[in-house]
């Protein structure tokens, strides 16, 4: 480690100071490489050997000129006598943009790997030495094009046509063949285990949820979460007992590793957010997540540090108010911890065990917690304003600055985005604080719609049962005074009933405000995840029972339309848009993208765009709608 460094070795001591102070394995070990190009003939062999012993079976991989018509078939087989390595993925110029792209748009929502211990191995090309760092780099790039799709298109367009060329899915289907093809057959009974394991996994699993392959989620999250669990990783420990590593080979010669411990818990923490967004769409726990108890408590927060204060021996004190892109992060787990109760008691007995007055105080409290966490933001979090004081990108798009997509093997235009964010790191801080904003804005509406929607159907649920089925219809459709008082049969019930009222025109009004308030610039390279979550909550406002809705929420009806039939409109564009086996009836294969389809898609974010002009200009439903 010493050599590849650079640094000169205190062969003194075993293991040496350097990797001491990196928390890696000391070794004198150090392979003698020949000169010149690698014999063909014994790369060949070893390569043949590997794959044998692995019972590997070859992977996909672009062709490199095929037919326009052919785009996306042309796949070949990788032959035993290739030795895989990053550039399998892409040439190394893609590659560093794209590494790039991840740890500025994905990172400040999943925020693992430790970016410079990564951006150290994949300087030190560990990639052609450690098949657990190639397999997590390319589920790293395959979770960013499912996420992002825009950021490999002109990529691909530039292997093929730009008049016919695979859609990304294409290229997040690549990375996850080569991802697993790191592993080998053998990989379910390696042992130990690792870290870059458990977040390969995650983002296999990110992927093919980005490309609406849920069955394929949920196996790999709920790998993750045993991988974390088999890492130690999945609760608190004792009073006075270090953090361990579970099977993790190297815990009795190494001092406590910072690195490990912060990932471990970011990775949990993550994996929580995503098992409560999964519960409030479909009241599933499909990562068998155990709710938090007294005995077996959930691990601590994530330090609120950034990662370049986490050292393998300490973590570095970061100045008192900093913003820390850890800070948006824990935002979003309070968040979703408010729904604890919720969860924890339909785990165990069904809410439906409680009785009525008690299932109202349980879900009234975690609206108002919910509520509560965004007037504690810090004003870098806070939906503010626009102006280039208080925004340093606002004023990028009226320069002519915009994000391009790796133009490999083009130079990267003048305009690109990265070339002021590389210039002015707080203008990168600042973008990563607008996506967080998103999520943290969108993900707190989401909550609270979860929780008035759930409100209303056990209330209906309880008229129904205390006054049958007809007159729990009646009263609720046509309220009259006596039926308001049998309705409302106590003070808590009337308060209650009137504050998660009030909170469904309220969600209204916010669902709208905030979309306002959100660039696609900050909405795009997570869309999948934060369009579906919007998506969600408009189609709940406007699916639901007529008698559940007030004046704000009847008048707003088209206006909520009009937004999902947008939002649906840029999902069928997104990596895994129109994903089937067949041909279109123009003939045109459902896995490629057409110039036409490319043109629709910013047809789309343009109508978002100018959605959200319209209702900023007609003052949100003061005028009676869009």
């Amino acid at each position: 480690m010493c050599s590849m460094r650079k640094v000169k070795c205190d062969d003194s001591n075993v293991p040496c100071r350097p990797c001491r102070e990196l928390g890696v394995d000391c070794t004198y070990h150090r392979e003698t490489k020949r000169r010149g190009p690698p014999n063909k003939h014994a790369e060949a062999a070893k390569a043949a050997k590997r794959l044998h012993a692995e019972g590997s079976s070859g992977i996909s991989g672009f062709a490199s000129s095929p037919s326009p018509q052919i785009a996306a078939k042309t796949l070949l087989t990788i032959s035993s006598d290739t030795v895989l390595d990053a550039e399998s993925i892409a040439p190394m110029p893609v590659l560093e943009l794209l590494i790039d792209d991840f740890f500025t748009y994905i990172h400040p929502l999943a925020p693992f790997p430790h970016e410079p211990t990564f951006r150290q191995s994949f300087a030190n090309r560990e990639d052609r030495t450690r098949p657990e760092f190639l397999g997590l780099l390319a589920s790293m790039i395959g979770a960013l094009v499912a996420s992002f799709p825009r950021c490999v298109r002109e990529y691909l367009k530039s292997q093929h046509s730009t008049h016919l060329f695979p859609k990304s899915v294409v290229m997040v289907e690549k990375c996850r063949d080569i991802t697993l093809h790191t592993r080998g057959a053998r990989w379910p009974i390696k042992q130990p285990k690792t870290l870059d394991d458990a977040m390969t996994s995650y983002f296999l699993g990110l992927g093919a949820a980005y490309t609406f392959h849920y069955n394929v989620t949920r196996i790999f999250l709920a790998e993750t979460l045993t991988l974390i669990r088999e890492l130690g990783f999945h609760g608190s420990k004792q009073h006075g007992e270090r953090p361990s590593f579970g099977n993790d080979n190297h815990t009795n010669e190494l001092p406590f590793n910072h690195v490990k411990d912060q990932i471990g818990k970011r990775i949990f923490w993550c994996l929580l957010l995503g098992n409560r967004t999964i519960f409030q769409l479909t009241s599933h726990n499909d990562m068998g997540f155990t709710p938090s108890t007294p005995n077996f408590p959930y691990p601590t927060y994530p330090e609120n540090v950034d990662d370049l204060c986490i050292q393998a021996n300490e973590i570095l004190h970061q100045a008192d108010g900093t913003v820390t892109l850890l800070t948006g992060f824990r935002f979003a787990i309070d968040i979703y911890t408010t729904m604890n109760g919720i969860v924890s008691l339909e785990l165990a007995y069904g809410i439906s065990t409680l009785p009525w007055a008690d299932q109202r105080i349980l879900l009234r409290d975690g609206l108002v917690a919910a509520k509560s966490i965004i007037d504690n933001l810090p004003p870098e979090l806070q939906l503010g304003s626009s102006s280039a004081e208080a925004n340093p990108l606002a004023s990028l798009d009226e320069s002519g600055m915009h994000y391009v997509p790796p133009m490999w093997p083009s130079m990267q235009p003048a305009h690109d985005l990265r070339n002021v964010i590389k210039a002015h790191p707080v203008r990168r801080r600042q973008l990563q604080y607008d996506i967080q904003k998103a999520n943290i804005f969108v993900s707190q509406l989401a909550t609270r719609s979860y929780f008035v929607e759930l409100y209303f159907d056990l209330r209906d649920i309880h008229l129904t049962e205390h006054l049958g089925e007809d007159a729990a219809t009646s009263a609720r459709e046509h309220p009259s005074e006596d039926s308001k008082a049998a309705l409302l049969d106590d003070g808590d019930d009337k308060e209650i009933y009137e504050l998660m009222s009030t909170e469904r025109e309220q969600i209204v009004q916010d669902l709208l405000m905030v979309l306002g308030c959100l660039s696609q610039r900050n909405l795009e390279p997570n869309g999948r995840s934060l369009v579906e979550k919007i998506r969600q909550v408009a189609s709940t406002l406007l699916n639901d029972a007529p008698h559940r809705k007030g004046p704000l929420a009847l008048k707003s009806e088209e206006a909520l339309e009009q937004l999902i039939l947008i939002l649906m409109k840029l999902e069928s564009t997104g990596a895994g848009g129109d994903v089937k086996n067949g041909v279109s009836g123009s003939g045109v294969e459902l896995n490629q993208m057409t110039a036409e389809g490319e043109e629709a898609e910013l047809r789309h974010w343009a109508d978002l765009r100018e959605y959200q002009l319209r209702f900023a200009a007609a003052d949100g439903f003061s005028a009676g709608g869009l």
